[in-house]
């Protein structure tokens, strides 16, 4: 007995000590069947609450971690003839999913402006989107994706200028031709299109179940450095009875191929000679110069060529 008062003592003690909290809720509303919301004039609603207090602290922690919600279906609407129309729809308890022995004293909006928009299906182009750069040295040389057309339903007003879809986006970050192997990847499309509000964008739902395949051609990229101060030899006949003389010693050659050889090569890795066995005087003459650079690489522009002039070599006299 002394057992059984002690605990009607305690809940009556508990429960004699009310609080009262305000709460902000994020409130779901969902459409019928063939249309979709298009706008609302608030999807957050400021909820006054009273109980006891350990109730009441449980219920704040609830509302923290999404486990009380405010949700309002909208019944079924019938021979709807307009894009768009707009409803007003007013809020109850009845919409949360409060505990009974919690009361409910205010609800801030309780009532919430909503555009409802009438829902259709339309082919629509896709459109890639990338995001991220390539490895230094590498670019997309190509890129194909399929299907380029894909079936999307969503608001009329919004699919009658609606030309094209996004992806999701396709992280090409690092990439280099090593990922060639691995295409097709397989990406999504968004779920939702932009459109233009009082100078902001706003994002549509829109539902597309497609998924796309899409292949890039990953190669090095070409680029053209010039190296400067290249030195120029002279190859001749160990018995070479005549004097050479170069006009410059050194050229400036422009070479074409990947960006990363070029990146790891200097001038004096490049050998650059011209060859005068067959020359005798008189000169000048102007001389191709013959240039050994890396397989992979071309001389851009017109070969460089040298001016040399071949003379007799004095011969003193005593």
């Amino acid at each position: 007995m002394a057992m059984v008062m002690a605990m009607a003592l305690w809940f009556y003690a508990i429960n004699k000590h009310t609080a009262d909290i305000q709460e902000d809720i994020q409130l779901t509303i969902n459409a019928p069947q063939g249309l979709t919301i298009l706008d609302t004039s608030s999807n957050m609603v400021t909820v006054g609450l009273s109980g006891a207090q350990n109730t009441i602290d449980r219920i704040s922690d609830m509302i923290k971690d999404n486990k009380i919600t405010a949700r309002f279906d909208i019944p079924g609407i019938s021979d709807v003839d307009e894009d768009n129309f707009k409803r007003t729809i007013r809020l109850t308890k009845r919409n949360f999913n409060l505990p009974r022995e919690v009361r409910l004293n205010s609800i801030v909006p309780n009532e919430i402006d909503i555009t409802l928009g009438r829902l259709e299906s339309k082919y629509i182009s896709v459109q890639l989107q990338k995001k991220g750069a390539p490895a230094s040295g590498y670019e997309i040389a190509s890129e194909f994706f399929y299907p380029g057309r894909v079936l999307v339903t969503g608001p009329v007003n919004i699919l009658k200028e609606a030309d094209t879809i996004n992806t999701s986006p396709i992280d090409i970050s690092g990439i280099t031709s090593d990922q060639n192997r691995t295409f097709p990847w397989t990406v999504d499309l968004e779920n939702f299109m932009s459109v233009t509000r009082d100078g902001k964008y706003v994002p549509i739902s829109v539902q597309c179940d497609e998924k796309i395949n899409v292949w890039f051609q990953v190669s090095e990229q070409v680029d053209i450095k010039v190296f400067e101060k290249v030195k120029v030899n002279v190859f001749h006949p160990v018995e070479y009875d005549f004097k050479v003389k170069l006009k410059e010693e050194y050229i400036n050659l422009s070479l074409k191929g990947p960006r990363l050889m070029l990146d790891t090569l200097s001038p004096k890795d490049i050998m650059a000679y011209i060859d005068v066995s067959s020359l005798s005087p008189p000169g000048p003459y102007n001389q191709s110069v013959i240039c050994k650079i890396p397989e992979g690489l071309k001389i851009d522009g017109a070969p460089p060529v040298a001016h040399i002039d071949i003379v007799e070599p004095i011969i003193e006299t005593k």
